[in-house]
């Protein structure tokens, strides 16, 4: 779907999205990749213009935008700055798994603060272990997944104890979507997901992990020792938890998706711009046909990325499984934004290079949206479990 098929509010929620990116994002990125310290203000001014956990409907005081425009919004964020996009859009995660899966006490008590245009909660979805990672990500049907995150009841609710690591907010968050395993049961049994506020008793935050890119962001670790949580911090049932994780996924894989198209697409703009005013052997460098062809074939990727994105963004807004959908846009998006990063970098040749410019930051930035909530080799592999059954 192209920009032009969105709908008229979708359009303009995109252009606050835009404005915000190119005027907030785009500095405050660049300032955050070399201090390696997260911009609040940017924070704080992205929930002033509901762009904070937009999905978050008018009754609980937010935009209550569709999967459409999330992905819109998503994209502009990307284009901007996307470390940054990831941090912001994390919010959006917990939030959609408190509407779905939510009490009316728990979206009474989180729904609000997620989107809150004064100070947003940032949100945190902490599933990633030491020993365990894309594995907790994605169900086969497969060999056991090695859960070692446990909750044990206690009185009138729960004690946590066990690791996460590499959780983007990790440690920083206000409110963190966290899984962990009740019980001693089988494979995926007793797999349950608790809400957990920072300041919680045994809820610590790990070290801050050293990234390649992301450095707007923040990737750390968390620590459970006994962490006291009442059942009223449990979402949904006890050993629903794998299904909830997985349709949380299909809404981040989306999201991330969609970040990295605009990531490519903040590449090849500038990449465009440049050839048209570089000049080689006498003519600018878009008019040498290795070089026109170079752009003509990211431009076309970023477009094919897209539209994946939009219909992943429709299987969701319609309420269908987009578990194959949202594989497919995750998978193509990312390796997308690798080859085209690159291409961009290319183009600019030893300029590309340095920190003068901003393509090296994107570059390094592209390559996690490979590893982003499973990486490509499971995306692959979800998509064959797919053909399998017959899709």
């Amino acid at each position: 779907m192209s920009h032009d098929a969105l709908s008229e509010d979708v359009r303009a929620l995109r252009e606050i999205a835009h404005a915000f990116a190119r005027d907030v994002l785009r500095p405050a990125g660049l300032q955050a990749d070399r201090s390696g310290r997260t911009p609040w203000d940017a924070v704080r001014t992205a929930g002033d213009l509901g762009l904070v956990a937009a999905n978050v409907p008018e009754e609980y005081g937010g935009p209550g935008v569709g999967m459409q425009a999330l992905a819109a919004v998503m994209e502009e964020l990307g284009w901007g700055n996307f470390g940054l996009a990831a941090k912001i859009g994390a919010a959006a995660l917990v939030a959609q798994a408190i509407l779905e899966h939510g009490s009316a006490e728990q979206k009474r008590r989180y729904l609000g603060r997620l989107c809150s245009t004064d100070r947003p909660w940032v949100g945190a979805l902490a599933l990633t272990e030491p020993e365990s990672g894309s594995e907790l990500e994605i169900d086969l049907g497969g060999p056991p997944q090695h859960l070692q995150t446990r909750a044990e009841r206690q009185g009138d609710g729960y004690r946590i104890t066990g690791q996460k690591r590499f959780i983007t907010n990790g440690g920083e968050a206000d409110l963190t979507l966290l899984l962990a395993r009740v019980g001693d049961g089988g494979p995926q049994e007793g797999w349950t997901l608790f809400l957990v506020e920072r300041g919680a008793g045994g809820f610590t935050a790990g070290r801050q992990i050293p990234t390649l890119g992301l450095r707007g962001s923040y990737t750390g670790e968390i620590h459970l020792d006994g962490c006291k949580v009442p059942e009223t911090a449990r979402l949904g049932g006890q050993g629903e938890g794998l299904a909830i994780v997985l349709r949380v996924l299909e809404v981040a894989r989306t999201m991330i998706a969609s970040a990295a198209v605009g990531l490519a697409r903040g590449a090849c703009e500038a990449a465009t711009a440049y050839a048209r005013e570089r000049r080689q052997f006498g003519v600018p460098l878009l008019e040498h046909q290795l070089v026109a062809g170079r752009l003509a074939g990211m431009r076309l990727r970023i477009d094919a990325a897209r539209a994946l994105v939009h219909r992943a963004a429709l299987d969701l807004a319609a309420g269908r499984s987009a578990a194959l959908s949202a594989a497919e846009a995750k998978l193509f998006a990312s390796e997308m934004a690798v080859h085209v990063t690159q291409d961009a970098l290319h183009v600019h040749g030893g300029y590309g290079y340095t920190q003068d410019l901003p393509l090296e930051m994107w570059v390094r930035d592209a390559v996690v949206s490979r590893i982003f909530f499973g990486t490509s080799e499971m995306q692959a592999l979800e998509i064959a479990h797919h053909l399998a059954a017959g899709a």
